[in-house]
């Protein structure tokens, strides 16, 4: 079989590499836009660390803090035109996913014609865009190394990638100390999400020696120390290799692709209004348990690579046991079994249904998913 893997970001990683940002910075251009949430960053001090780091070498800093929760296609739109306005020559994210996947869509969208929601429904994107930069302060989605921005259509409710070959950060700077401030809800959901993402680019269809060899050191890493930073969020050590394997996870994803959880917990996470590392946690077991028959020998692996001792079980075996880790780990940082403590009134599973069977995801999922087997899913969890 043919296999193909791609990885252009330059990766710089280490505690207080943040300190780095003006000098890659200044490569790209003199005025930066700066994209983070509302709140976070400022409180954590680092927002004001990163401002003065730039403006130290000289650089103009124009800041867009609106992000919030999951962004949305009005969000970028509005950042895009102020960056137009400002004359931006490099976009630097700071913060989790959602301020990452803003600024990547800024940047890459920065000199193309027409509008967000024409691209958002798979126009091709026809060109580069401006230099864009990653600092992630979560170990979760991954998006700093990956080529796609999930953005949500708030007209229509679809929740989907603007995605191109020619979107990836042109650095991504990983400093774990940045991360030490999260609380333990966060670190638990966006820990969660990466799991999910190592997990399913591990036994995805596409998977290939390269994706393997990232995602299941991902799934080491991470099952290894989700719950420790969960309980001590200062374990620096924990927090670094949290980073790790969320960028490991990052970079076997956008090369092996997802799975059913992912095509389930778009539009779940979007109808519940729940965060997507909550829902993708929730959904792991269930689906993995639908998934067994077709990938044994990889959740068997991945028994081991969580630290289960499967010396003489059957591979058969040794896949439960990885399901039954996974549960545990779960477990130990609270995430729900179910979404029957939320409110659930706005459900409906015929376009969840809709939606996951049309989603890119659910191509690479190991065993053929119909609308049924969605709906068994669905029934488990609700």
């Amino acid at each position: 079989m043919l296999t193909e893997y791609f990885l252009p970001p330059k990766i710089i990683m280490g505690n207080h590499s943040l300190d780095r940002v003006g000098d890659e910075a200044r490569k790209y251009g003199s005025r930066v836009m700066l994209v983070c949430g509302q709140r976070a960053m400022r409180e954590s001090g680092t927002l004001q660390k990163c401002q003065s780091l730039l403006e130290s070498k000289d650089l103009e800093v124009i800041l867009f803090d609106q992000v919030k929760g999951e962004p949305d296609l009005d969000l970028v739109r509005e950042g895009l035109t102020l960056a137009r306005e400002e004359k931006v020559e490099v976009v630097i994210g700071l913060g989790g996913g959602s301020a990452i996947d803003v600024a990547k869509a800024v940047a890459g969208l920065f000199y193309l014609e027409g509008e967000v929601e024409e691209y958002h429904d798979g126009r091709k994107i026809e060109g580069p865009g401006i230099a864009f930069m990653a600092i992630p302060t979560t170990a979760g989605t991954g998006a700093e190394v990956t080529n796609n921005s999930v953005l949500t259509n708030q007209k229509t409710s679809l929740k989907q990638s603007i995605r191109s070959p020619l979107w990836y950060a042109r650095c991504v700077i990983v400093d774990p100390t940045l991360t030490l401030s999260i609380p333990p809800a966060v670190t638990a959901a966006t820990g969660a999400d990466a799991l999910v993402q190592a997990i399913e680019a591990y036994s995805s269809s596409r998977a290939q020696p390269i994706t393997d060899a990232l995602a299941a050191r991902a799934i080491q890493l991470l099952g290894a120390n989700l719950a420790r930073v969960y309980k001590n969020g200062q374990n620096l050590k924990a927090r670094k290799d949290m980073l790790v394997g969320s960028v490991l996870a990052g970079m076997a994803l956008s090369n092996a692709g997802l799975g059913a959880i992912h095509a389930l917990a778009h539009p779940i996470g979007v109808q519940l209004d729940l965060p997507h590392g909550l829902v993708c946690g929730i959904l792991l077991p269930s689906v993995m348990e639908h998934n067994l028959e077709c990938a044994q020998e990889k959740y068997a692996q991945i028994a081991g690579l969580l630290g289960v001792d499967i010396v003489g079980s059957s591979p058969w075996e040794a896949a439960q046991l990885a399901i039954q880790k996974v549960k545990a780990v779960l477990k130990e940082v609270e995430i729900p079994e179910d979404f029957r403590g939320f409110d659930r009134r706005a459900l409906n599973y015929p376009e969840i249904i809709s939606y996951a069977l049309s989603s890119n995801s659910l191509k690479y999922n190991p065993r053929k998913m119909e609308a049924e087997d969605l709906k068994e899913i669905l029934d488990e969890v609700m």
